[in-house]
């Protein structure tokens, strides 16, 4: 008798670990994934295992015309509730839906709310899910005006990543922020009117840990904090979104960036040509992959010189509102022709 040719291959496949399983099936989508539970006890277990779902970011989302995939997702999110880890809810605009669709997921360790309506609730039923790795409200808005939503961050101990709108953050919980212990990105540029020292104090409490920094600038930065920055050895994607404040002594402590991959410097009329072209020349930032100094003022043709001469590993450029002449403009559009370049 002659042994189907798809049973042979289904029992060498059995015969492999679980661990190894799981491997394979990260590498599927989730459609594949869930079909995987149909073939037997075992793969069913294993489809749904912690370890794989960790991989999976799963998304729900209510922007219009979607209502197929929305419900479809819905559906997934009643029956696999207990596997999803990382949720990213978007474009969903009644928090009474965002709660019950967080509350169908008991084990998550990432919670993102895109362009979502939040309200005053969401403080005390964030506070369920104590493991949280990753908060992003980034894009997300307020039901009320003039009320702040007030989450104690170092509540999760496992926090890593913290993204804000400009409602994230109001003075009763900055402090939280210092005592978060693991708290290696930090997305803050929307949020305006922090104090100085606070910014230092914050830098300080993360100097050894520091990854991904994005901050709005203006009065709460200065060049001290570019100096401090400078010694955050971790540092791969620093964003100051106004520099206003910031002289010619900040600047060149962005050389001292060893690590850094990408770098948002916006809004500053007072960094010089010969230390923009001394800083810019630096080998440590001429490996960056991302580079936007848009409204910086003196990115002159000896600047664009630099960045188009050194900068090998750009994959997005942004030099917006820089006053690039036209013969730049063409240099830069012929040098970069296969990615991003915003000029205008």
């Amino acid at each position: 008798m002659t042994i189907p040719t798809e049973e042979i291959v289904l029992n060498k496949i059995d015969s492999l670990p679980d661990e190894l399983l799981i491997n394979i099936f990260k590498y599927l989508p989730l459609d594949t994934i869930l079909e995987c539970e149909n073939v037997c006890s075992r793969w069913q277990q294993l489809a749904r295992d912690g370890a794989l779902w960790r991989e999976i970011g799963f998304v729900y989302s209510g922007k219009p015309g979607q209502s197929e995939v929305s419900e479809r997702n819905l559906q997934i999110i009643l029956t696999h509730g207990e596997c999803i880890r990382c949720l990213k809810i978007q474009y969903v605009y009644s928090y009474s839906m965002i709660k019950s669709i967080i509350e169908q997921c008991p084990n998550i360790i990432s919670i993102e709310l895109v362009m979502c309506r939040i309200c005053k609730d969401f403080e005390n039923d964030i506070m369920n899910w104590p493991n949280l790795r990753k908060i992003n409200l980034k894009n997300s808005l307020v039901l009320m005006n003039n009320v702040d939503v007030l989450v104690p961050y170092d509540h999760f101990k496992n926090l890593n990543y913290l993204g804000l709108s400009d409602f994230g953050l109001p003075a009763a919980t900055r402090d939280s922020l210092l005592r978060c212990n693991n708290l290696s990105h930090i997305f803050i540029e929307k949020v305006k009117n922090l104090d100085l020292e606070y910014v230092k104090n914050l830098i300080v409490s993360k100097m050894q840990i520091l990854i991904a920094f994005h901050i709005y600038g203006g009065e709460a930065i200065d060049d001290e904090c570019l100096s401090m920055l400078s010694r955050c050895h971790s540092l791969q994607d620093l964003a100051i979104v106004h520099c206003e404040n910031l002289t010619d002594a900040g600047l060149l402590k962005l050389a001292d960036l060893k690590q850094i991959q990408r770098l948002q410097i916006w809004n500053n009329k007072m960094f010089t040509e010969n230390n923009l072209h001394r800083t810019l020349s630096s080998p440590n930032l001429v490996k960056v992959v991302s580079l936007s100094l848009s409204r910086i003022a003196n990115i002159s043709p000896k600047i664009v010189d630099v960045i188009t001469e050194n900068y090998k590993n750009l994959k997005f450029l942004a030099l917006y509102q820089c006053s690039v002449n036209t013969d730049s403009e063409r240099q830069l559009k012929v040098k970069f022709r296969h990615i991003d370049v915003v000029l205008v």
